[in-house]
């Protein structure tokens, strides 16, 4: 099992409360934990085996894997630090595993 990281090598994490198609954190939460969004490039999955996509939301263009939106931690300092997990327990980091989000309409899932 790999964490999912940034570019710079920061740990990506994401929010039970989101579902495939609708952000719950925005605003204020997105200052907290900001979301990780396309920069217009595409991006690659490598050999991780799950679906990376691009969401648009109230946030802009907020990437996804297997349908749940990523974001950093503020409170993560430097590359490779986990201290957003379990926050709420609605916080968690995003895994090469990472189950396809429950909230997906099924379409491009692989249902």
């Amino acid at each position: 099992v790999t964490l999912l990281t940034n570019t710079q090598g920061m740990t990506l994490y994401y929010f039970q409360p989101d579902t495939a198609t609708t952000v719950a954190c925005t605003g204020g939460c997105a200052s907290t934990w900001p979301p990780y969004l396309s920069t217009g490039t595409s991006g690659s999955t490598g050999t991780l085996p799950g679906k990376l996509t691009m969401q648009a939301n109230a946030n802009g263009h907020q990437l996804c894997y297997n349908g749940h939106p990523l974001y950093t931690y503020s409170g993560d300092t430097s590359p490779g630090q986990t201290t957003g997990e379990g926050i709420g327990n609605k916080w968690f980091v995003a895994t090469s595993d990472l189950a396809a989000n429950k909230g997906s309409t099924g379409s491009g899932y692989g249902y």
